[in-house]
């Protein structure tokens, strides 16, 4: 591999990003609202971090959440060819890693289904970490590197602005429009398109 930050160390979001975790949100969320009050005009996800940071409950929503999550593995949107790739650019060293707000249990058992077992060194979900930027923060910790050595793909747009501002080199990237599949493959040198 290129010797240089550019392509030792990628930490990669998950749903969105990678594949697509096909949850019911409709049904989740009615499922939250009706054990545990409005959710409001924010994300799930949004109104679990609010809860978390006040201090309240988060442990039955969570559940609630990975339940429809573990549903929704059996029927996981993925590419094998964007799997290839990756396989490719960790043989060619990268150190890869997975954040994502699905459970950990819930990744695990996504990269199972993907063959993708044994590609990311750290892989952190809403159990360990629910905090996006102490997902980050762990996976730098662990790879013993500054940020501006990294970089970040996810298909949100708050979280590119989030690794901007961690001084990581973050990218806003797609599993559905083959944009992640394309940059990759600009990566490991191959031609633009397939």
């Amino acid at each position: 591999m290129e010797e240089g930050p550019d392509l030792k160390h990628i930490i990669f979001d998950f749903d969105g990003t990678l594949a697509w975790l096909k949850v019911d949100w409709k049904a989740v969320r009615a499922r939250i609202e009706r054990a545990y009050g409005p959710i409001g005009n924010r994300t799930v996800f949004s109104w679990l971090q609010e809860r978390y940071l006040k201090g309240l409950d988060v442990s039955g929503p969570m559940e609630v959440i990975r339940e429809a999550e573990l549903r929704a593995v059996d029927d996981l949107d993925f590419d094998r060819e964007l799997v290839g790739l990756l396989r490719a650019l960790k043989a060619k060293g990268a150190r890869m890693a997975l954040i994502s707000m699905q459970d950990d249990d819930v990744l695990h058992r996504a990269l199972e289904v993907m063959g993708a077992e044994g590609l990311f060194d750290v892989v952190v979900g809403r159990r360990t970490e629910l905090s996006r930027e102490k997902q980050l923060l762990r996976v730098l910790e662990k790879w013993g590197v500054e940020p501006g050595e990294v970089f970040f793909v996810s298909d949100r747009l708050e979280d590119v602005a989030l690794g901007l501002k961690m001084g990581l080199r973050a990218l806003r990237l797609f599993y559905w429009d083959g944009s992640v599949k394309e940059w990759l493959r600009g990566l490991l040198g191959k031609a633009a398109n397939a």
